[in-house]
């Protein structure tokens, strides 16, 4: 249940936030506390009995969602704690009680939310989902400001992001027609994959480095 607690806890955070505007800064406190613990929990139990996967519902795939989370997840979800839990902080003395802070918080929550599910994925096609939610709050966060630079910046980086979004999933389409799964857990082997694998990890790269800004 760990795994499902570290996205929910940040998810009922932005609808709290949603519903009480005025609460946004301590819910925004009380949830980085509560999902630094739970991140904290999961390392523990994936350092002692490894990699821990579940099923949302008892829905197995293709038909639900799957969470897995090993090492490197793990880690990563840490570092997201840490930095995230430096920014509610840092948040609530910079926003104060402004109009843009009832704004804020449930774009922040629900990002952080769409982060932990992102490290938390078990198949590319909820990676795709994930980095659509992900995408989507940033570009809000970034028209926080509601100043002319501030909305042509997001709609720069929401042009961007639909690209990328649209070059990952073609690659998701070609990795599913050679595989017949949209699993993370596949074993390929270098030499024997297709010409159409090569071009649906090139794909995905390509969209990644679009979404993500990298150039």
């Amino acid at each position: 249940m760990l795994p499902a607690w570290i996205i929910s806890l940040p998810l009922a955070a932005a609808v709290l936030t949603v519903a009480l505007p005025k609460t946004g800064d301590w819910a925004g406190i009380f949830t980085a506390i509560l999902t630094a613990v739970t991140v904290a929990a999961l390392g523990h139990e994936v350092l002692v009995r490894g990699a821990v996967q579940m099923h949302i519902g008892g829905w197995l795939p293709p038909l639900g969602i799957a969470l897995y989370a090993d090492g490197l997840s793990a880690a990563m979800l840490g570092v997201t704690a840490l930095v995230a839990g430096c920014i509610t902080i840092y948040a609530r003395s910079y926003f104060g009680a402004s109009a843009v802070s009832r704004r804020f918080w449930p774009l922040w929550m629900f990002l952080w939310a769409a982060l932990n599910a992102l490290f938390l994925s078990a198949d590319i096609f909820n990676l795709y989902v994930t980095l659509e939610l992900l995408g989507l709050s940033a570009v809000a966060l970034v028209a926080l400001s509601g100043t002319a630079d501030a909305l042509r910046a997001a709609m720069r980086y929401l042009l961007v992001g639909l690209t990328g979004s649209l070059i990952y999933l073609t690659g998701v389409a070609f990795f599913y027609a050679v595989t017949g799964t949209l699993g993370l857990n596949i074993k390929v082997t270098v030499g024997s994959a297709p010409a159409s694998m090569a071009a649906a990890f090139v794909l995905m790269a390509a969209g990644l480095i679009l979404k993500n800004a990298l150039f």
